[in-house]
């Protein structure tokens, strides 16, 4: 496969657990970050704080998707936090539990 070949990635999307394939270019996984909308907004928007409640967490987290939901960059950013595992904070529009219910019941 040369390195310019579009990648297929399957991840789980929607309330209903259908899946998509999204394509990715292995030239834009390691670049994606530059391009994110996120690179100039408070990291505080998108990674919870510690003494953060439910109210504020469900507020931050409508925000940060928000944004996400204008990102050109949002597909290869929710995967990346799918495949790395990330634990905390909004990545390409999926929040904690939205990942831990797209690794848990793929």
């Amino acid at each position: 496969m040369s390195s310019s070949e579009p990648t297929n990635i399957v991840v789980r999307t929607g309330r209903a657990g259908r899946y998509a394939d999204w394509r990715i270019t292995p030239e834009l996984l390691p670049s994606w970050r530059r391009q994110a909308l996120c690179a100039g907004v408070d990291t505080a928007m998108f990674f919870p704080a510690d003494d953060e409640r439910l109210p504020q967490q469900h507020r931050r987290e409508r925000v940060a998707k928000a944004i996400c939901a204008a990102c050109p960059v949002r597909r290869p950013c929710a995967v990346y936090a799918l495949v790395h595992r990330e634990l905390h904070g909004v990545w390409g529009g999926l929040s904690e539990a939205d990942r831990r219910r797209r690794l848990t019941h793929p």
